[in-house]
């Protein structure tokens, strides 16, 4: 029982690193660039490129990490909107007039993704003190299971030294 209360231990904090830490960076990284790309989109020339390299880059690395139900929910609706923003970023790029309107729609849909990048942040905070809560009840059994041990020990211990001083005690009579 020690051993798999170890190993969820063990599991719970490898999986906050990875699944919640790890994916947090990403969540950060993400909002940096598409920050970028906001301020970017203010001046008169927009070079979106190399900003849609990283971030297709960390938003695949972000969907490999092992994602909650609501999470996925979320990452969908990033894609969703990533995807719409490339092509409203075409859109801009092909444009010579009047690009006052296609910068608005972008920008609201700038909006729409930082609003999925703070949901997706929130449950990062959730998910990783949920599994905290987890690993620490695993230790806290694992504990007391320690001191059952440690007392069964010591109880065996007494009756294995009974038993041996009642066993020389009957041989001394018995001589």
């Amino acid at each position: 029982m020690d051993y798999g209360y170890i190993l969820r231990t063990q599991n719970t904090v490898n999986s906050v690193y990875k699944d919640r830490v790890v994916a947090q960076d990403y969540i950060y990284q993400l909002s940096g660039l598409f920050y970028q790309k906001e301020l970017s989109l203010g001046g008169n020339t927009v070079f979106f490129e190399p900003k849609n390299d990283s971030i297709a880059s960390l938003m695949s690395r972000f969907g490999e990490t092992k994602l909650t139900r609501s999470e996925s929910g979320f990452y969908i609706d990033l894609r969703k909107n990533y995807a719409q923003l490339i092509s409203l970023e075409e859109k801009l790029e092909q444009q010579t007039e009047t690009t006052g309107k296609t910068r608005k729609h972008i920008q609201l849909e700038l909006q729409e993704i930082r609003k999925n990048l703070d949901d997706l942040e929130g449950i990062q905070f959730t998910e990783g003190a949920q599994m905290t809560q987890r690993s620490n009840r695993a230790l806290g059994m694992n504990t007391i299971l320690s001191h059952v041990e440690l007392v069964f020990l010591v109880i065996i211990g007494f009756i294995v030294m009974n038993m041996v001083l009642l066993g020389t005690n009957t041989l001394l009579k018995v001589k």
